[in-house]
């Protein structure tokens, strides 16, 4: 192990190397220090340049932090992402067809790493049967110059599988929070583990090299063994960057990592009833105490802030997909963080339980459905955004509950006890053909998944006829405020209901008693 500049490690990178990028969102388990220091290197001398980079979370402030370091044209001759959304910048290259753009599933791409690790044949899994993963529809290819199938259809045992082919890497760039002399790697102030162990395996046993970036140098013998998560034979450079976040928001957080326990007082951002806090609200009707529940992002991110303003949210345990759980998570820029986790698992390991089935429900958010309850949130328009984690979580949780509003850049008033639209929205949410298939509403039907569909003005649920309205909120007209801003006719439940009462309430709604009559 060599402790060097971020130049000097940037310098270690060659041309035409496929790169691992470990890291969460905005910075978060992001070595930025590192990646920045490759960009200088390429605006400055052209190089490192064609680059490959393997990515399975989305990365980046939305500007010039994370991916947006590599968007530059001839830096990158493909990106390999499990979300894009973090870096427009990249998806604009996407777009103009600069760079060969894939997108896979996040908790796959994790996987990969591990099986990569051990020289295995990929991933098999049914994970993005029946979604634009799937090769008999695009393969997780987002552009036309993406031309190589990474992604194939085979049959094992007489059923159908996806086997996600492996990707050699050359060099990996992970992130810890401290490194003895040795190269070993702790992560006792980071927010998640993330696969930083399976990236540098991947690429230590495929004769690459590993950079770490780290915020503290400590003597050997001086780390808590159980948040040491890297061994330093896999470690070949260390950069240490003392100004390195834990965080978008936070230099340090001990709640974030489980250093310390805060008290949970969450509220809504604004005193205002508006459409955002009423479709969360609902939404957390759906939930039952008991469950373990993974949170999305979007409207569905508001969901712990309802349960912590009911007093509830330890009735239920929440997970997130980068391998917390038991906490709160956080909204913003801090998305993919805890509030006082009660276990942090690498993400292999979360979306092995994912896969697996092990969440009874999910919250997330929908952008576009047909009739046949088939959701697009990875591509809409030119925008290149990605699965991220959406298809590992939705495909095998037994109940998943949609959030939105029906229309996009709608607006309405919610006082008084019902919902009056002031202006209808211009983009259409529920059309006839959705851009990609993100979620199969035909494969959720046929496994006998509950799913649900919550907007500001009323609520569907996802059965055998298709796409059901089942409650309608009071000051709605049905033909002009929902049908008519719907491409399609949706079924119409024989006992169509208003929508709870409750949803109005100025102060909490008594969601504990919500939940006991619902399940009396």
């Amino acid at each position: 192990m060599k402790i060097v500049s971020a130049a000097q490690a940037a310098s270690a990178v060659p041309n035409g190397a496929t790169v691992a990028v470990s890291g969460s969102c905005a910075v978060s388990v992001l070595a930025d220090h590192v990646l920045a220091a490759l960009e200088k290197s390429f605006l400055e001398k052209a190089e490192p340049c064609g680059l490959t980079v393997f990515h399975p979370q989305g990365m980046g402030d939305k500007d010039t932090w994370g991916m947006s370091r590599f968007a530059h044209k001839g830096m990158c001759k493909r990106v390999i992402g499990g979300h894009w959304g973090m870096s427009p910048k990249m998806g604009r290259l996407a777009v103009e067809e600069a760079v060969e753009a894939y997108n896979m599933p996040q908790g796959v791409m994790s996987q990969m790493l591990r099986s990569m690790a051990a020289h295995g044949p990929g991933v098999i899994t049914k994970i993005g049967l029946d979604t634009f993963i799937d090769p008999r529809q695009e393969g997780g290819k987002m552009n036309a110059s993406a031309k190589e199938d990474l992604i194939e259809l085979v049959e094992i045992g007489g059923e159908e599988w996806l086997r996600f082919k492996p990707v050699p890497i050359d060099v990996a760039i992970i992130r810890g929070t401290s490194a003895d002399e040795d190269g070993y790697i702790s992560f006792e102030e980071e927010v998640h583990y993330d696969e930083a162990v399976s990236m540098a395996a991947a690429a230590k046993n495929n004769g690459g090299i590993v950079i770490c970036q780290v915020k503290y140098l400590v003597k050997n013998g001086c780390m808590e063994l159980s948040k040491v998560r890297v061994p330093g034979y896999l470690v070949d450079y260390v950069v240490v960057d003392p100004e390195q976040k834990q965080s978008h928001d936070y230099f340090y957080r001990p709640a974030y990592c489980g250093a310390s326990v805060e008290p949970v007082t969450l509220k809504w951002p604004s005193n205002a009833l508006d459409e955002r806090k009423f479709i969360a609200r609902r939404q957390a009707m759906e939930l039952r105490p008991g469950m373990l529940v993974n949170i999305g992002v979007g409207v569905s991110n508001g969901v712990p802030v309802i349960l912590a303003e009911e007093g509830c949210w330890d009735q239920i345990t929440l997970s997130l997909e980068q391998g917390q759980s038991g906490g709160i998570p956080v909204m913003g820029l801090d998305a993919g963080v805890m509030l006082n986790p009660r276990v942090i698992v690498e993400q292999p390991v979360q979306h092995d339980m994912y896969h697996g089935g092990i969440l009874d429900a999910t919250c997330l958010s929908a952008a576009e459905t047909d009739f046949y309850g088939n959701v697009n949130v990875s591509k809409l328009g030119k925008s290149v955004t990605g699965c991220g984690g959406f298809i590992d979580i939705s495909q095998e949780t037994k109940r998943i509950v949609f959030g939105g509003t029906l229309c996009a850049k709608s607006k309405v008033k919610i006082e008084g006890g019902k919902v009056t639209v002031l202006e209808q929205g211009t983009i259409r949410k529920f059309v006839n053909k959705v851009q990609q298939v993100t979620f199969s509403g035909r494969r959720a039907v046929a496994a006998g998944k509950k799913v649900v569909f919550i907007t500001e003005r009323c609520v569907f649920e996802l059965r055998k006829g298709g796409l059901t309205l089942v409650e309608i909120a009071p000051g709605i007209d049905l033909e002009k405020d929902i049908l008519a801003q719907m491409d399609y006719k949706p079924l119409i439940s024989p006992d169509l209901k208003e929508m709870p009462a409750e949803l109005f309430s100025d102060g909490p709604m008594g969601l504990k008693e919500i939940w006991a009559r619902a399940d009396a």
